[in-house]
């Protein structure tokens, strides 16, 4: 789930803020039953993590590749945590939940969140030139640089920028850096509107898609960089370059 997706679940949760956890429940080893009786004080996001304040208790929802969660429904499976509330219940399921006992400023930079008002372009611009021999298939998903972003955005971001995903940053211009920056966040704001209107997938230029919606082109796909994510793109419009970048 990407930080957008997240952002959205945030606003979701607001009607249960100051609301007292009626039950708590779930397969989780932490154990659930202890926020029984705890009352929910917020819900914030940072990348693709879910940070929930619960009594005294600042709970990390972490949903990895498969994870999901439902509002006032269940699924046919087991719970990681259900939480129920007087005005409603939330489930998470295939979820890492970790309970943080840190001040959440020692543990996060939100001048990297993509959908963090202290994002900070200057900032992720110098991460983003700090490793030069990475490529920028991999570093759009390391979250220490671009939290929140995902496999979706990924793909979409260097479709628009007509990057090859084994391109090496050091192989970019400066103004090819700078348009990865602003492209990552601005992409980011695009998917969150179009999920929350229901229409995120007529907007996919080329995830999941086959054929180029610019040349015409069979598009390229399959497992990229060290992350090893699946990645679509068009071998015509997103030109190798740079002496760096190798043959497939």
């Amino acid at each position: 789930m990407e930080g957008p997706s997240l952002a959205i679940l945030r606003q979701e949760l607001k009607r249960f803020t100051g609301k007292t956890v009626l039950e708590a429940e779930g397969n989780w080893r932490g154990g659930a039953e202890q926020f029984t009786g705890k009352t929910l004080r917020w819900a914030k996001t940072w990348g693709k993590h879910l940070l929930l304040k619960i009594g005294d208790v600042t709970i990390r929802t972490h949903f990895l590749l498969w994870g999901s969660y439902t509002i006032d429904r269940t699924k046919d499976r087991s719970a990681t945590l259900t939480l129920r509330f007087e005005n409603g219940e939330v489930h998470f399921y295939s979820s890492s939940i970790k309970v943080i006992e840190e001040p959440l400023d020692d543990l996060y930079d939100w001048r990297v969140d993509v959908m963090s008002r202290k994002w900070n372009a200057a900032h992720v611009r110098k991460l983003v030139r700090a490793c030069p021999n990475e490529y920028v298939t991999d570093v759009l998903l390391d979250q220490n640089i671009f939290a929140g972003v995902g496999n979706i955005i990924k793909n979409e971001v260097l479709f628009r920028l007509k990057l090859h995903p084994l391109t090496r940053i050091k192989d970019l211009s400066r103004k090819q850096i700078i348009d990865l920056v602003e492209d990552a966040h601005a992409y980011s704001h695009l998917f969150y509107r179009w999920k929350k209107r229901f229409v995120l997938k007529k907007h996919y230029r080329i995830y999941h898609k086959g054929t180029c919606p610019e040349c015409k082109g069979k598009i390229t796909a399959g497992k990229l960089g060290k992350r090893e994510r699946y990645t679509y793109y068009c071998e015509n419009c997103q030109r190798r370059a740079g002496r760096s970048l190798p043959k497939l």
